[in-house]
């Protein structure tokens, strides 16, 4: 089985290794960066469907079994589904979703404020809004850019920091569950970080990108897709122009 991952900037040295440590024995990840552009505020995400729709159409042409959509925002989901025929998971989908068997009550933690409302728009899309007892976020923000990120905090002090807010979530709000939306957060920490968190918390604390990843390796094994009736092929002589465009940089991502 091979897995393409699509994440919302540059990928980052130690990303591939980081992802395979969360796929079965057997699966085979590439990483694949939709890196044009900046990821600041909320609008900036749906920028990007575009070219993780040409990086999945890439993925599906060099065999891959299905596309992870690495971001909490599943930035481009309808799209990318739309471009391919092998499945597509959205992070932020499947992690909700299983979170809504997991716990009656569950809170979120934004890495942005700036990008709450993609935050929001994918927990409502999922149908769990009435079971979010708060999205509160950080006080400093987490931003990407076509070089990089910029890491708010040491791992050791972003720990604490999530632990501060879903201590108040838990103690105030009765949350069951703790999301941190970043797929990638727990590859940011320090090894163990889940297990800690959920350890001093007395909750449930989800890793997103492992759930995705999970996810994808069950649909490929039960021979399921999205519906191409919610979400018909798209014709890809409208991508044809500006793949063809932006290739090198696609191939460098890789």
């Amino acid at each position: 089985m091979k897995i393409a991952v699509i994440i919302p900037g540059p990928v980052a040295p130690g990303a591939v290794r980081e992802i395979e440590t969360l796929v079965s024995a057997g699966t085979k990840v590439t990483v694949l960066g939709a890196a044009g552009g900046v990821l600041e505020v909320a609008g900036d995400i749906d920028l990007k469907a575009a070219e993780a729709a040409m990086l999945a159409m890439r993925a599906e042409r060099e065999g891959c079994d299905a596309v992870v959509i690495d971001g909490m925002c599943d930035f481009g989901l309808p799209v990318v589904r739309g471009a391919v025929g092998i499945p597509v998971v959205g992070a932020a989908t499947a992690t909700y979703n299983l979170v809504y068997q997991l716990a009656r009550r569950f809170a979120v933690i934004s890495v942005n404020r700036e990008m709450n409302p993609m935050f929001e728009r994918a927990i409502r899309e999922c149908g769990c809004s009435e079971r979010m007892t708060s999205l509160r976020a950080m006080p400093r923000a987490l931003r990407l850019s076509r070089e990089g990120g910029e890491l708010p905090y040491s791992p050791q002090d972003w720990e604490a920091e999530i632990l501060k807010i879903a201590a108040r979530q838990v103690e105030d709000e009765g949350a069951q569950c703790i999301v941190v939306a970043c797929a990638s957060i727990f590859g940011l920490l320090r090894p163990g970080a889940r297990e800690r968190l959920a350890q001093e918390l007395g909750v449930i604390v989800v890793d997103p990108q492992a759930i995705a990843l999970k996810t994808a390796e069950m649909l490929v094994a039960l021979g399921l897709a999205h519906s191409p009736i919610e979400y018909p092929r798209i014709n890809p002589v409208s991508f044809e122009d500006r793949f063809r465009e932006v290739e090198p940089d696609l191939r460098r991502s890789a």
